[in-house]
């Protein structure tokens, strides 16, 4: 069994999968209209986060790292789309906005870190047209290593990005965000990996669901990142790592007398 060609295609109300990609959790096992019920439900970890990180963040951050969570709330109902029905045709509601997403973030970096907007703008822009192409228009096995390798380039690209920033933080509070964001993505990556390579695995012992975990860890790095990167390019005095529950970071904006308690 592999993640391309499962020995045995269960159909459901959706019908035959058509995505380039059917992942380790059997079809249509828990319902008849959703073709992968935990990865289904995991999904909309994304839009939880992104409409969480919206509302926290709309005043503190700014409209450029909040419509970066905009964006992970529309991937997450496309993540959504794409595992209820495993049709080609949704599958690209998931990755391509992944794309953009990831094109989004990097021309977020590059302007924070001194790159003339406008030009590495519209270089940024040919690039996510072309992996839009090569991500829509193959299929199969091809169509899901030309995204992972398109969609791969950007974040890790966004990740350089992020460990120069790293490199000259100096709150210990926000070094701590950093590193558990990068502890939940090497966890996140992992489970990806071994979700993906060795299903046949599950032949012998219960699937843990690892690609629905997969979504949940992500959502956990990618908010502690989010946090992290946008409290050190705020740089300044008005702002604030607070923690809802005593365990969801998130960036305050504080008032004046608040920031002068601060000083």
């Amino acid at each position: 069994m592999t993640i391309f060609d499962k020995q045995e295609q269960v159909s459901g109300y959706w019908g035959p999968a058509t995505s380039s990609v059917d992942w380790c959790e059997e079809n249509y096992k828990h319902s008849f209209y959703i073709a992968e019920f935990w990865n289904t439900i995991s999904s909309f970890a994304m839009v939880v986060l992104g409409l969480l990180g919206i509302l926290a963040h709309h005043k503190s951050l700014g409209w450029r790292l909040s419509n970066g969570y905009l964006m992970i709330v529309v991937v997450g109902i496309g993540s959504v789309l794409f595992h209820g029905t495993l049709q080609y045709e949704h599958q690209m509601w998931d990755e391509v906005p992944m794309v953009w997403t990831a094109c989004y973030l990097l021309w977020v970096l590059l302007q924070e870190n001194g790159y003339e907007p406008i030009r590495y703008g519209i270089g940024i822009a040919l690039y996510c047209a072309l992996a839009t192409f090569a991500t829509s228009q193959y299929k199969g096995s091809t169509q899901f290593y030309l995204f992972q390798t398109s969609f791969g380039i950007v974040m890790w690209s966004c990740l350089w990005f992020v460990w120069k920033l790293y490199k000259n933080v100096q709150n210990n509070q926000v070094i701590q965000l950093f590193h558990q964001g990068a502890q939940f993505l090497v966890l996140a990556i992992g489970v990806w990996l071994f979700d993906s390579n060795l299903c046949f695995v599950y032949d012998y012992v219960p699937n843990p669901q690892l690609h629905a975990w997969w979504h949940v860890l992500m959502c956990i790095s990618l908010h502690f990142f989010f946090v992290a990167t946008g409290f050190e390019l705020m740089g300044t005095k008005k702002h604030r790592i607070t923690y809802c529950a005593n365990w969801i970071p998130y960036v305050q904006l504080v008032n004046d007398d608040d920031s002068k308690k601060v000083d």
